[in-house]
C-alpha cells in the first residue's frame, strides 16, 4: 500500500524532531484566489532579479547624472508700473493719451516676434557653432578641462575637441539650401580655417578676423582658438526658426498676483548666454516702451501744431472786427447780464474746442464704438446744447449790445483757446524729450554658478526608485511566465500520484559539489551532514520506500524522472545510503548508459559496469564493486555502449536485475530521464516499486504528466513522486508539505 502524503511517514519524521504531527495538506480554499503572502513569494523568489535591475537603473542614473550637459538657469525682473512716465503737473496730460497697460498684455509684447527677433538680430543667434565632442563621455571631459589652453588630443581623435576650444562667428551667410544643415568648421594652421558642406565638401578658406567666401556662402570668424584639425559644428538657422526656438525656451510669468512684476527667465547650456539673452530683451524691451510712449506724445504734438496757425489766424480776424466796431460804433456798455452770458459762451467754447482735441487723440488709439469716444460724443452734445440755449438768450438783447457782446466773445475765446493749445504743445515737447515710460528694470539677469539641471540626487534617487518598481514588475512577469510546479499539492492534484517527499534545498550539497569540481567525487549528503533538512526529507523517503516494498512484486526501486539535470542521482545515492544505515543490503545500479555519474557519488571508476556485463565481457561479481558503506554494493553504467536501449530492454538485463534481487535486500536503478529516451521505460516495469522525480519550479505540469503517460503506457506502475531542490525561501504563503520542516538538534 502506498502511504498518502502527510500520512506515517511524516508524523514518524514530526516525532523523530520532537514537533507534533503536521497538518494534512490544505490549499487554500479557492485555488485562483491570490493572497498577500503570494506577493510577497514573488518578492522573495525574484529578490536577485530586482537587486540586479535596481543595481543597472542605479548605474544608468548615475552615468546620466555625470554625463549629462548641466542646464543653467538665468532671470531678470522687469516692473510695469500702473502710471505712466511724466511729472506730476502733466498727469492730467498723461491720462488723455495713454493708460496703464495690464501684465497679460506686456507678457504677450514680451513674447512678440518684433521684441524677440531684435534679440537674435543683437546676438546673432541663428549661428550655431561649437566643438565636436567624442560621443557620450565627450562633454563630460571637456567641462573637467580647467586650463584656459585647448586640451591635448587622444591619438586618432584629433578632429574631437576635448576642451578649451571657442569659436565665435560675428556673421555668417549661407545660400538657402544650407540654410539649418550642419556645416562643418576645421581649425588650420597660423589662424586659419576650413569651411565644409554637410558632404565633406570645402565650401571656403579664409582667416580669423578677415571675411571669406566662397561658393555663395560667407563667413567672418571673430575668435578661433583650438588645435589645428580640431573640427567644430555651424549651422545657420532660418531666422523665423531661431525667433520660435527663442519663444518657445523663453519663460515669463508674474510674480505674485497683479504686482506688475515680470519674471523673465531662460535655461541654457552656456550660462553667459542665458545671461546674455534676458540682458538683451530686457533691455529691447524698456526701450521700445519708451519711444511708444514718446511716439504717442509726438502724434498729439503733430495735431496740436496743425491747429495752432489757424486759431492763430482766428484770434487776428476776431480782434480786428472788434476794434473795427469799436472805431465805428464807439465804445458800448454792456450790462452785468450781458457780461454774465459772454463768459459763460467763454467757458463754452473753450470746453468744446478741449472736447474736439480729446476726441481727435482718441480717435488716433480707438474705434468709433469704444466707450471713451461714446463718452466725449455724448459730453459734446451736452455742451452744444447748451451753447444753443446761450444765444436764444443773448438774441433778446439790444442790437448794439448784442453785437458788441458776440465781437467781444469771439475775441476772448479765440484768444483762450490759443492759449491753451500753445501750452500744451509745450507740454507735449516736455514729455516727448522726458518720457521714462511705465517699464523699468528691477533686476539684471545674472550668469549662473549652478546647474538647475539635472538635479543629481533626484536623478539617482529617481534612477534607484525605477530599477526597484522595473525588478519587481520583471519578478512578477516571470512569475507569470513561469509554468513550473512547486506546489506539492497542486502536483498531486493534477497528476493523481501522491507526492512522498519533498527535498530541500540544501546548500550544503551545492557547496560540497562545487568543491568537487569537474570530474571530482561528490559527498553524499547523508554521511557528511545528516542533520541537513534534505536528508531528514530523504529519510521521510525511506520509510515510504519500506512500506511500498511491504507490499511490491520485487525488491527492485527504480529512480527515474522526466528531464536531465533534476538530481535523480543525488536522491538515488542518498536513499541507498539511509537505506542502508537502516540495516538493509543495497545494490545499487547505474542504468543510465548514456550520462550516469553514480560513481562520482560511491566511489569507483565508471568501468566495468552494466554494459560490460550485459555484453559478457565481465561478470556480475567482478563488476559489483565494494563502497565506503559495507551495506552497498555499486553496479555502474560501464563502458558507454552505442546501443543502451537495446541492452537496457534484453533477457540478459532483466535476469541481471532476478540475480541482483536474490543477493541483496534492496535493488536502487537509476534510470535515464525519460521524455529524453525511452530506455527508463523499459526498466521501470521490471522493478516493483517505481519513484519519479522532479525538480521544483523546473517542470511544467503538461511535461510531469507526459513523463508519467510514458511510464504507465510501458505497464510501469508510478508509486510516488519526489519532489527535489524545494526551495523553503518560497512559497510563504502556502500551507504545502514541504512547509514543515524543522531544525531541531
Amino acid at each position: 500500500m502506498t502511504p498518502k502524503p502527510g500520512g506515517p511517514a511524516l508524523e514518524m519524521v514530526a516525532e523523530r524532531r520532537g514537533a507534533p504531527p503536521p497538518e494534512p495538506a490544505y490549499d487554500g480554499g479557492d485555488g485562483d484566489e491570490v493572497s498577500l503572502s503570494e506577493y510577497l513569494d514573488v518578492l522573495v523568489q525574484g529578490r536577485w532579479l530586482i537587486a540586479g535591475a535596481a543595481a543597472v537603473a542605479l548605474v544608468l542614473g548615475v552615468s546620466y547624472a555625470l554625463l549629462a550637459t548641466p542646464v543653467y538657469r538665468s532671470d531678470a525682473l522687469v516692473q510695469v508700473e500702473d502710471k505712466k512716465g511724466g511729472t506730476g503737473a502733466l498727469g492730467d496730460l498723461s491720462a488723455l493719451f495713454s493708460e496703464a497697460s495690464p501684465a497679460e498684455t506686456e507678457m504677450e509684447i514680451l513674447r512678440s516676434r518684433s521684441l524677440v527677433g531684435s534679440v537674435v538680430d543683437t546676438l546673432k543667434l541663428e549661428i550655431t557653432a561649437e566643438p565636436r565632442r567624442f560621443p557620450v563621455v565627450g562633454r563630460f571631459l571637456a567641462r573637467r578641462h580647467k586650463d584656459g589652453a585647448p586640451a591635448s588630443a587622444l591619438p586618432g581623435f584629433g578632429r574631437f575637441g576635448w576642451g578649451g576650444e571657442k569659436l565665435t562667428i560675428g556673421r555668417l551667410s549661407v545660400p538657402e539650401d544650407l540654410e539649418g544643415e550642419p556645416l562643418t568648421l576645421e581649425a588650420r594652421e597660423g589662424g586659419r580655417f576650413a569651411l565644409l558642406d554637410p558632404d565633406g565638401e570645402p565650401l571656403l578658406e579664409g582667416a580669423v578676423g578677415a571675411a571669406a567666401s566662397g561658393r555663395r556662402t560667407e563667413v567672418f570668424v571673430a575668435e578661433l582658438v583650438a588645435r589645428p584639425g580640431t573640427q567644430f559644428r555651424v549651422s545657420h538657422q532660418p531666422r523665423d526658426a531661431a525667433i520660435a526656438a527663442l519663444q518657445e525656451d523663453l519663460r515669463i510669468s508674474e510674480k505674485g498676483k497683479k504686482t506688475g512684476v515680470l519674471q523673465l527667465a531662460l535655461e541654457d547650456e552656456d550660462p553667459a548666454r542665458a545671461a546674455a539673452i534676458l540682458d538683451a530683451l530686457s533691455s529691447a524691451y524698456l526701450r521700445q516702451n519708451v519711444e511708444r510712449k514718446s511716439a504717442e506724445a509726438e502724434k498729439t504734438l503733430e495735431f496740436l501744431e496743425t491747429q495752432l496757425p489757424e486759431l492763430r489766424g482766428k484770434l487776428d480776424v476776431a480782434e480786428r472786427d472788434l476794434e473795427t466796431y469799436r472805431s465805428a460804433k464807439g465804445s458800448v456798455d454792456v450790462s452785468m447780464e450781458t457780461q454774465a452770458a459772454l463768459t459763460r459762451a467763454v467757458d463754452i467754447e473753450k470746453a468744446a474746442s478741449e472736447l474736439q482735441l480729446e476726441i481727435a487723440s482718441l480717435r488716433q488709439r480707438f474705434t468709433e464704438d469704444h466707450p471713451l469716444l461714446i463718452a466725449a460724443r455724448q459730453k459734446m452734445g451736452r455742451l452744444e446744447e447748451e451753447r444753443r440755449n446761450l444765444e436764444a438768450r443773448m438774441r433778446k438783447l439790444p442790437e448794439a449790445e448784442l453785437e458788441s457782446a458776440r465781437r467781444l466773445r469771439d475775441v476772448k475765446v479765440a484768444n483762450e483757446l490759443y492759449l491753451t493749445l500753445l501750452n500744451k504743445a509745450q507740454e507735449l515737447k516736455v514729455v516727448k524729450e522726458g518720457t521714462v515710460g511705465n517699464v523699468r528694470i528691477l533686476d539684471a539677469a545674472l550668469v549662473p554658478l549652478k546647474p538647475v539641471a539635472p538635479k543629481r540626487g533626484a536623478v539617482v534617487a529617481l534612477a534607484l526608485l525605477l530599477g526597484l518598481a522595473g525588478g519587481v514588475a520583471l519578478a512578477f512577469v516571470r512569475r507569470a511566465l513561469d509554468q513550473g510546479v512547486e506546489d506539492p499539492d497542486a502536483l498531486e492534484r493534477a497528476t493523481g500520484v501522491g507526492v512522498h517527499a519533498s527535498v530541500p534545498h540544501s546548500t550544503v550539497e551545492v557547496a560540497a559539489n562545487r568543491a568537487a569540481g569537474r570530474g571530482g567525487a561528490y559527498p553524499v549528503l547523508a554521511r557528511c551532514d545528516p542533520n541537513d533538512l534534505a536528508v531528514e526529507a530523504l529519510r521521510s523517503l525511506r520509510t515510504s520506500v519500506q512500506f511500498a516494498l511491504l507490499e511490491a512484486s520485487s525488491n527492485v526501486v527504480t529512480v527515474g524522472g522526466p528531464a536531465p539535470g533534476i538530481g535523480k542521482s543525488f536522491v538515488t545515492a542518498n536513499l541507498a545510503y539511509l537505506l542502508a544505515e537502516a540495516g538493509k543490503r543495497v545494490a545499487v545500479v547505474d542504468a543510465d548508459l548514456r550520462r550516469g555519474h553514480l560513481h562520482r557519488f560511491l566511489g569507483g571508476e565508471r568501468a566495468p559496469g552494466v554494459s560490460d556485463v550485459l555484453s559478457g565481457q565481465h561478470t556480475l561479481a567482478s563488476a559489483l564493486r565494494e563502497t565506503t558503506h559495507e551495506k552497498i554494493g555499486l553496479l555502474t553504467t560501464g563502458t558507454i555502449p552505442p546501443n543502451p536501449a537495446e541492452l537496457l530492454g534484453s533477457e540478459r538485463f532483466q535476469r541481471l536485475l532476478e540475480e541482483l534481487s536474490a543477493q541483496w535486500d534492496v535493488v536502487v536503478v537509476d534510470t535515464p530521464p525519460i521524455l529524453a529516451v525511452a530506455d527508463a521505460a523499459l526498466i521501470a516495469r521490471q522493478a516493483g516499486v517505481n519513484l519519479f522525480v522532479v525538480k521544483a519550479g523546473k517542470h511544467p505540469i503538461r511535461e510531469i504528466q507526459a513523463g508519467l503517460r510514458a511510464l504507465t503506457r510501458s505497464g510501469a506502475r508510478i508509486h510516488g513522486i519526489v519532489m527535489n531542490d524545494v526551495r523553503l525561501d518560497r512559497g510563504l504563503g502556502r500551507r504545502s508539505a514541504y512547509h514543515y520542516q524543522y531544525s531541531y538538534k
